[in-house]
């Protein structure tokens, strides 16, 4: 006889969690690129200017960078895109799960992330006050 197969529902909170770990990712990544074509486009009007200053720069070749400017324009409108989308999900998620408390999380996959809430790992020494509240009766 064949085993069931195995499936994963997501919860909302679930998909809360990943949406927000996702946007985080993204806003990073989404950073650097306009980082690199920041840097790029800087380089570009630094040479035009020392070009309009004199003709000893006319002969001075764009930077290599400059070839991978329409890749990393349409990388980051691509990038902009999905976290919008991904901020309109999670909003809608919000919403909906307004004033419910989430569920133990299944840690989705992260090594060391136990449910929600739960506490670190536990001290090798009770404080003293911890040690008399927790005394038992007679001892």
């Amino acid at each position: 006889m064949a085993a069931p197969p195995i499936t994963v529902q997501l919860t909302k909170f679930e998909q809360i969690e990943i949406l927000r770990a996702e946007i985080e990712t993204r806003d990073e990544e989404l950073r650097k690129t306009e980082g690199q074509i920041r840097d790029i486009l800087f380089e570009i009007e630094r040479q035009r200017y020392l070009q309009a200053l004199h003709p000893l720069f006319a002969k001075l070749s764009p930077p290599q960078e400059a070839a991978n400017l329409p890749q990393l324009q349409t990388h980051k409108d691509a990038l902009r895109g999905a976290i919008q989308v991904m901020e309109a999900a999670l909003a809608a998620l919000e919403k909906e799960t307004a004033g419910q408390a989430a569920p133990a999380s299944r840690g989705l996959g992260r090594p060391g992330a136990g449910p929600a809430g739960a506490a670190g790992p536990r001290r090798k020494f009770d404080s003293f006050d911890d040690f008399r509240a927790n005394k038992p009766p007679g001892g």
